[in-house]
C-alpha cells in the first residue's frame, strides 16, 4: 500500500495462501502491526536528498553558472527547485551523473556498513564517487603557483593535496552538511561495490550483477560501463 500504485487486495493474499489464512486474519494482523508501528511507516532513504545535492554539485561544476544554480537551491519550494530553468547547465551532463548517482545508490544497499549509516551520507558520497567517476570537478584558481609553494609536497599539507582534487567544493560542503573528511569511509566502501559489480558482471555469479545490468542498459545511459577510476584518484590520501 506504501509503495505500489495498485496493491494486492486481501482476498489475493487468501489465494496465494491457499487459503492458509482467512482475509479478516489478514486485516487483523496488518492492523497489529500497524498498531506496533505507531503508525510510523515512513522513513528517509538516500533517495530523498538526491536532486538537492545533485543541484549543488551543477553549481560546483566547470560546465554551469554557479550563482544561477545556488540561487535555485535557496528556494524552499520544490516547484522552484525543480523547475529545470537553470542558465548555462550542460544538460546532458547533468542527466549522466544522475543515474550515476542512482546506480550507487543502488549497490549501496548491498553493503550493511553504509545501511547502517545516515542516509544524507550515502546520498552525498554517491555524489562524490559519481563526480570522480565523471571527472567533474570544482574550477582551483590558486593565486600562488603550486610548484613555487612549499605545501606542495607529497609530504606536506594533506588538506591542500585533497582540495586540489576538486572532487568536492564548499558550495556542495554547505549543502549537504559533510566535508571530505566525513566522506571518505563511505566513499571507499562504495568505490569497492563498484569495483565488485564491474568485476563480477561478466560470470554473473556477484550480487551486484544484476544492479551492473540494469544500468548498463540505454534507458539508464550505460552508466555501469563507466570505467571505474583508481582509488589513488579518489582524492584521499
Amino acid at each position: 500500500k506504501l509503495v505500489e500504485i495498485t496493491p494486492p487486495e486481501a482476498d489475493d493474499y487468501v489465494y496465494i495462501s491457499d487459503k492458509t489464512y482467512t482475509r479478516k486474519e489478514i486485516l487483523d494482523m496488518e492492523a497489529t502491526v500497524c498498531k506496533a508501528l505507531k503508525f510510523n511507516l515512513n522513513f528517509r532513504t538516500p533517495y530523498h536528498y538526491v536532486d538537492r545535492f545533485l543541484r549543488a554539485s551543477y553549481a560546483s561544476s566547470e560546465n554551469s553558472t554557479s550563482i544561477s544554480s545556488t540561487a535555485s537551491l535557496h528556494s524552499s519550494h520544490g516547484a522552484a527547485m525543480g523547475s529545470g530553468n537553470v542558465s548555462g547547465m550542460n544538460n546532458a551532463n547533468n542527466a549522466l551523473i544522475k543515474k550515476l548517482v542512482f546506480y550507487l545508490l543502488d549497490l549501496a544497499v548491498l553493503e550493511y556498513k553504509l545501511v547502517s549509516k545516515p542516509p544524507s551520507l550515502v546520498a552525498a558520497s554517491a555524489v562524490y564517487l559519481a563526480r570522480a567517476t565523471l571527472g567533474i570537478r570544482q574550477p582551483v584558481a590558486p593565486t600562488t603557483p603550486l610548484s613555487s609553494s612549499p605545501l606542495f609536497k607529497s609530504d606536506r599539507s594533506t588538506a591542500l593535496q585533497r582540495a586540489l582534487k576538486g572532487h568536492w567544493s564548499k558550495t556542495l560542503e554547505y549543502y549537504t552538511g559533510y566535508d571530505i573528511w566525513d566522506l571518505e569511509e563511505p566513499v571507499k566502501l562504495l568505490h569497492r561495490l563498484q569495483e565488485t559489480a564491474e568485476d563480477g558482471s561478466s560470470d554473473g555469479t556477484d550480487a551486484s550483477s544484476s544492479i551492473f545490468n540494469k544500468h548498463k542498459g540505454s534507458k539508464c545511459k550505460r552508466v555501469a560501463l563507466k570505467t571505474v577510476v583508481n582509488e589513488a584518484e579518489l582524492g584521499f590520501l
